[in-house]
């Protein structure tokens, strides 16, 4: 299925991926239809944007609409969600894209590529695709940095805080796949190729500290060829944070919009509240701030987008898990009874064409019996048993044997009783050689092959110039009688 879904629009690319179910689920479909292939494929390869094949110009690189197809699916994104993406070796920015379109406006997006003219060729892509898009469509920021994705700094920007969902766009060594695990934040997805597998890694544990493999469920996708990671040149990567401003204040998370926005209400509020009647004290909380509003703001540029949201405990962590994992066997059941439906069809035209090729072998016997039927029932119509020996071409060690006995009765006149003797033995010879099983004879025509009989016993008197080819020519049908392998020894003394 893979390979196999080019179209001519990318609306029949789509179309194709969903039809051999590469693309399952809606919000994935709903990210590559918005984005098309061909602002991204390398330089005069726009005819073939749409095959489903790998294109590549030099350093720019675009892998196949399968590939992307299956890490998308594997990547767990929720539509219209504040998830925060990283995309390694992120290429041509296609697939930034794809998963922009999906999260939607309140996500962060960031990709990391080592060669500068694919960086320049990613972000003039980008610029001609959101120029063409809906005017009312939410595309988040997406920044691409330049750098080496080994060498990303650890120690500042949003590697802090860490990632939801990482994508891989080559070939990762296993020593190096720690450096890209611990950006995962805990319940984080990392799709990438590791050697030649397509993997799903999982952090399943909210662990402190260093990530260490029982905090990991690895799970493998497809195999697949990717080009390996570049190590050099050694360029640092720093990701940077977003710093909040009004002007960017809605593509901020719900949590952190919400609380803002009373931190600000409650900078205009008096400091002195009355307390409602008839109500207890302690029921209510004085939220008057006494900071003014640019103050807050100034200490609002320096929060992370993440900071209101409340700590997670590891019962509620697990919860989380526990339904997301309901939700992944959900859809592997689907998946098992739409395969199991598959391989019921496969089995039934696969025994409807055994049957056909069943009736076809019965037609062809029956045809090929009746061809052999009608092919004896001429040769022995051609047979006249009463004619002359010598109007039968006999080959091999019986006809020179049989000229041989004529040849004698010839020169000997005066010994009748041998030449009748000779002329029995012979008919007798005859009679035989033509009566045998159908086992022991085969018929053909002029036009076959007929390998030589087996000789034996033949005398050196037998052998000249003028012998006779080893087959029996049968003159009035044109057909050759020839006995399957046996060895007919008859002494000169006959």
């Amino acid at each position: 299925m893979a390979w196999r879904s080019s179209g001519s629009t990318n609306d029949e690319l789509v179309d194709n991926l969903k039809r051999f179910s590469i693309v399952s689920s809606p919000a994935v479909e709903r990210g590559f239809r918005n984005v098309d292939r061909k602002y991204f494929v390398p330089k005069d390869q726009e005819p073939i944007a749409h095959a489903d094949q790998p294109l590549k110009d030099g350093n720019v690189h675009l892998s196949a609409p399968h590939i992307y197809g299956s890490a998308l699916e594997a990547l767990e994104l929720q539509e219209n969600s504040a998830l925060s993406f990283l995309n390694i070796g992120s290429g041509t920015g296609y697939m930034s894209c794809i998963v922009a379109s999906i999260l939607g406006q309140q996500s962060t997006n960031y990709g990391v590529e080592i060669h500068k003219d694919v960086v320049q060729h990613s972000l003039n892509a980008i610029s001609e695709w959101k120029a063409d898009a809906d005017a009312d469509a939410e595309i988040p920021c997406i920044d691409m940095i330049h750098g080496n994705a080994l060498n990303i700094s650890m120690q500042e920007g949003e590697a802090l805080i860490g990632f939801d969902r990482i994508y891989v766009g080559a070939a990762v060594d296993p020593s190096d796949l720690t450096k890209f695990t611990s950006l995962l934040k805990p319940g984080g997805v990392l799709v990438g190729p590791v050697g030649d597998e397509l993997q799903k890694i999982v952090r399943i544990r909210n662990s402190v500290g260093e990530i260490s493999s029982d905090d990991l469920s690895i799970q493998v996708i497809s195999g697949v060829r990717f080009a390996s990671l570049v190590s050099t040149p050694i360029l640092k990567a720093v990701l940077p944070s977003r710093v909040w401003s009004p002007s960017v204040h809605q593509s901020y998370p719900s949590s952190f919009r919400r609380s803002s926005k009373e931190l600000m209400l409650c900078s205009h509020s008096a400091y002195n509240q009355p307390l409602p009647k008839e109500s207890k004290p302690k029921s209510y909380v004085n939220l008057a701030a006494t900071l003014p509003r640019f103050v807050w703001m100034e200490i609002l540029s320096y929060t992370h987008r993440n900071w209101f949201e409340p700590p997670q405990s590891n019962e509620d962590f697990l919860r989380h898990r526990l339904k997301e994992e309901e939700e992944n066997c959900r859809k592997a059941h689907d998946a098992r009874m739409e395969a199991e439906a598959r391989c019921h069809m496969a089995e039934r035209e696969r025994d409807v064409y055994r049957l056909l090729a069943r009736r076809l072998q019965a037609r062809m016997q029956l045809l090929i019996q009746q061809n052999g039927e009608s092919a004896i029932e001429n040769a022995n119509a051609a047979v006249d048993f009463d004619d002359d020996l010598m109007n039968v071409n006999v080959t091999g060690n019986l006809g020179v044997m049989l000229r041989g006995f004529e040849s004698d009765s010839d020169d000997d006149s005066d010994s009748s009783d041998e030449e009748a003797m000779e002329t029995e033995d012979t008919n007798q010879i005859q009679n035989q050689a033509i009566d045998e099983d159908d086992d022991n004879y085969a018929f053909f025509s002029d036009e076959d092959d007929v390998p030589a009989m087996e000789e034996s016993g033949s005398s050196s008197s037998e052998s000249g110039p003028n012998k006779p080819s080893s087959q029996i020519s049968l003159s009035p049908k044109a057909l050759v009688v020839r006995p399957q392998p046996r060895t007919v020894s008859i002494s000169e003394e006959t």
